[in-house]
């Protein structure tokens, strides 16, 4: 009996004892939530209260929705022109060129003598890139989305890009921060498109109205400038603004001027013409 008597107590105390720490637990983790839970309220305010990455200003908002909707029906267009390259601002080889765009990021060029002779054709058809010299037969194919004129022309512009500016539209690069700057000159007014952590990557320039774009700038992650397009001629065809001349350059000063001498638009477009196949 004495015996059962002191078993008992052993057992009775260790389950007092179990408790105790048990209830010490909880105590324990009671205090830890009841620290840091506002700590954790607070940072999920922080959070939540951030502003938002995407930032417009309300000026820069009105130009944004001018350039969205710029020629936004137009989808098919081909024209003629004359194509002069530069190198170091002067002038080096003209040619005629004929071109024909679809939109999103569909054309085909044909580089001409002025004996009318093909010399280079480019292409694409959303998905490859296409050149074809027919001086030397030399076929060039590759991921269009891989692909931008510097070899070429000396300017980094993707097909994408190209179909947008020969279709009168500006393309917009994707941006956290929208913002106007007011200037003196003949550009009046600056709409500058950045990331989140303050690095330019376009600006474009309007006139005194803001009814036209007067010039275009692409930017890299580095700031250097990737290349400038001026609309130095615009004319309308059917409803739509179209360019009538367009100068591209990079940060040297070589480039190309395009004067354009006819001016189609809406036109019907088989999706065949945007692809080359090489010589048999």
């Amino acid at each position: 009996m004495e015996m059962n008597n002191i078993l008992n107590f052993y057992y009775t105390g260790g389950r007092k004892l179990m408790q105790v720490r048990r209830n010490r637990q909880i105590f324990i983790m009671l205090l830890i939530t009841a620290f840091f839970l506002p700590a954790c309220s607070g940072l999920v305010d922080r959070i939540s209260q951030k502003p938002k990455d995407f930032k417009v200003a309300v000026e820069a908002r009105e130009l944004l929705t001018l350039l969205e909707n710029q020629n936004r029906t137009l989808k098919t267009f081909k024209g003629t022109g004359r194509v002069t390259l530069r190198g170091d601002k002067k002038k080096k080889l003209t040619s005629r060129i004929v071109w024909i765009g679809a939109v999103p990021g569909k054309f085909r060029i044909v580089m001409r003598s002025f004996s009318g002779q093909p010399m280079i054709s480019f292409a694409s058809d959303g998905q490859w890139f296409y050149r074809f010299s027919h001086a030397d037969s030399k076929f060039y194919k590759q991921r269009a989305k891989n692909t931008t004129l510097k070899r070429f022309f000396s300017i980094p512009i993707n097909s994408g890009d190209i179909v947008s500016i020969l279709g009168g539209s500006i393309p917009l690069v994707q941006h956290n921060k929208a913002v106007v700057e007011q200037k003196g000159s003949e550009d009046k007014y600056v709409l500058i498109l950045k990331k989140r952590w303050g690095n330019v990557l376009q600006k474009i320039y309007f006139n005194k109205n803001k009814s036209r774009v007067r010039k275009m700038e692409m930017f890299g992650l580095s700031g250097a400038l990737l290349y400038r397009i001026e609309f130095c001629g615009v004319q309308t065809i059917k409803r739509y603004q179209v360019p009538a001349c367009l100068i591209f350059s990079n940060e040297e000063g070589r480039g190309f001027q395009l004067d354009i001498d006819r001016y189609w638009a809406d036109v019907e477009v088989s999706p065949s013409v945007f692809v080359l196949t090489p010589p048999e």
